[in-house]
């Protein structure tokens, strides 16, 4: 079985744990052991793959686009009409479970873990470096946390989720996960930063 290796393995191993910039109010890394597989349905068999999830995972799916459900340790993240991601522990990858669950007339499931790469700002400047490349609101208010939207950073497509008060992960394609990862940095310099290594 090939290991799963990240796209931003060689940056964070020369930067890792350095302090970057002026007075220190950002911190900037990558999460790692974590799995993500996509289900989508028909229109017509919307409430059948419903019917799996909540078979598998306990919970129905959330109702609108950009909002998220928690069931236990994984999210669920409507991303379209009839698209769904499931992100969770990578020990916990319920891909051959909804694989098993969902017939190919009722939807698909993609396993998408290894296509994606992860990454996290956190600190009171989140949302201003955020800004600065991504055409949103982020104000706390309109951009709530448990959020999520679907965009882009320099015509490179994310997902960026608000996880907590100061916190915001980057979803990326691993092709563009590097360049991503060097907007970030660059974007977060006037404020000072550290990268985080990771956890796993």
């Amino acid at each position: 079985m090939f290991e799963r290796q990240s796209a931003l393995a060689g940056v964070l191993a020369a930067t890792a744990q350095s302090a970057i910039g002026g007075a220190k109010s950002l911190w900037i890394g990558e999460v790692r052991g974590w799995s993500l597989v996509q289900i989508a349905a028909f229109p017509s068999t919307l409430a059948e793959l419903e019917q799996a999830v909540k078979a598998i995972l306990g919970l129905g799916l959330p109702p609108r686009i950009g909002e998220v459900v928690d069931a236990g340790t994984r999210r669920i993240l409507k991303t379209g009409a009839e698209q769904f991601w499931i992100i969770g522990p990578a020990m916990e990858d319920p891909a051959p479970r909804f694989q098993a669950a969902v017939a190919p007339q009722v939807g698909a499931v993609t396993p998408l873990s290894h296509s994606r790469t992860r990454i996290f700002v956190e600190g009171a400047a989140a949302r201003e470096v955020l800004a600065r490349a991504i055409p949103l609101d982020f104000h706390p208010e309109v951009f709530a946390i448990a959020r999520f939207v679907l965009t882009g950073v320099h015509h490179t497509p994310v997902l960026v989720h608000r996880s907590a008060a100061e916190r915001y992960e980057i979803y990326a394609m691993r092709t563009f996960a590097q360049s991503v990862w060097d907007w970030l940095t660059d974007a977060a310099l006037p404020f000072g930063y550290e990268v985080v290594p990771p956890a796993a």
